[in-house]
C-alpha cells in the first residue's frame, strides 16, 4: 500500500522503540513511524517490539491516518532464512505495509516471496550514487534511506535514475558502515552463552561481548554489542532541521529522525520540533521531482 501523502509534500518518518513512543511520535505529528521487528532488526531486542505490538502499533497508526514501517535489517544466515521469511509473512499478514531490508539478498528474497509488500532499502545498504539506487530498484525495493555522506544535490539524480523514493536523516548519528556492512564483527567474539540450555543464539541479554565463542555479528538477528560507541570518533548528532527548505526543493520524499532508543518523553519533543519546521519548509512551497508512492 502507499505512502499516504498527496500533492507530493515530504512525510516525516519517526521512530519508535516501544508501545509508548509510537503514542508520543503519533501526537507529536509523524506522518509515518517505523519500528524494529524484536531480534530481526538491528539493535535487536533492546528496541525492537514483539509482533503482537506490532500489531497493535498498525493499528494506532491507521488510527491516527499514519502508516507503519518495520526493520528487519540484519542480515539472515542461511539457516535463519525459513525463520526470516515467516517472520516478514507474519507480519505482512498481520497489516504491516513497508518493510525496512538493509541486505541485497534479502530484499530480492523477499521481493519475490513477499510481492505485495513495500520495501526500502534501508541506511545500512549504503546507497551513495545513482547507480547503487538503480541496482536496488531491480532487486525490487521501492524506497531508500540516503547515507548522511549523501548530499541534497544528489538526490534528484539519484531519483532519475531510480524512481525510488528517497528518505533522508533529519536528525542522528552518522553510521560506521562499509557499504552496509559493519567492519568491526571480526574483532569481537561473544563470551559462552549463560542461560542454561540455551542454544547457539539467543538475546543479547544471554552473551558478553568478549570471549571465546562466535564472533559478533551487528547485522546478524540482534547480537550487535554497538562496540563502535568506543571508537574515538565525534558523537554528535547530526542534524538537517534548520536546512530542511533547501532538503525539501532538492527533492527529498521524507525526512527521518533516529532515535528508536529514545523514551517517549524524549522523542516525542524532537518530533513535534522537527515537524513545525517541516511545515514551515513545506509552506515555502513544493520542490521539484518528488515521488509519490
Amino acid at each position: 500500500m502507499a505512502i499516504r501523502k498527496t500533492q507530493g509534500r515530504p512525510i516525516l518518518l519517526a521512530p519508535a522503540g516501544s508501545r509508548a513512543a509510537v503514542a508520543a511520535v503519533l501526537a507529536a505529528g509523524a506522518d509515518a513511524v517505523y519500528v524494529g521487528a524484536g531480534a530481526w532488526g538491528r539493535g535487536g531486542t533492546r528496541t525492537g517490539l514483539a509482533d503482537a505490538e506490532i500489531f497493535a502499533a498498525v493499528a494506532e497508526c491507521r488510527a491516527a491516518g499514519a502508516s507503519l514501517q518495520v526493520a528487519l535489517n540484519t542480515v539472515p544466515a542461511a539457516a535463519d532464512i525459513p525463520r526470516f521469511l515467516a517472520a516478514v509473512r507474519r507480519l505482512r499478514d498481520g497489516g504491516v505495509e513497508t518493510a525496512i531490508l538493509s541486505d541485497p539478498g534479502a530484499i530480492a528474497l523477499v521481493r519475490r516471496e513477499c510481492p505485495g509488500l513495500r520495501l526500502c532499502a534501508s541506511v545500512g545498504a549504503s546507497t551513495l550514487n545513482p547507480a547503487e539506487a538503480q541496482f536496488y530498484r531491480e532487486l525490487g525495493a521501492d524506497a531508500v534511506v540516503l547515507p548522511t555522506a549523501v548530499g541534497r544535490e544528489e538526490i534528484l539524480p539519484i531519483k532519475a535514475a531510480s524512481g525510488l523514493f528517497v528518505e533522508v536523516f533529519v536528525y542522528g548519528r552518522p553510521e560506521f558502515i562499509i557499504h552496509g556492512k559493519c567492519g568491526l564483527p571480526g574483532y569481537l567474539q561473544e563470551a559462552p552463552l549463560r542461560a542454561a540450555g540455551a542454544g547457539n543464539a539467543g538475546p543479547p541479554e544471554a552473551a558478553g561481548p568478549a570471549g571465546d565463542g562466535a564472533l559478533a555479528s551487528a547485522k546478524r538477528t540482534g547480537r550487535c554489542y554497538l562496540v563502535c560507541r568506543a571508537l574515538p570518533v565525534p558523537r554528535e548528532t547530526r542534524s538537517i532541521e534548520d536546512e530542511l527548505p533547501a532538503w525539501t526543493a532538492a527533492g527529498a520524499d521524507a525526512f527521518k529522525i533516529e532515535g528508536r532508543d529514545l523514551p517517549a518523553d524524549k522523542i516525542g519533543p524532537i518530533v513535534a520540533r522537527i515537524r513545525a519546521k517541516l511545515d514551515a519548509a513545506i509552506a515555502g512551497g513544493p520542490g521539484p521531482g518528488r515521488s509519490v508512492l
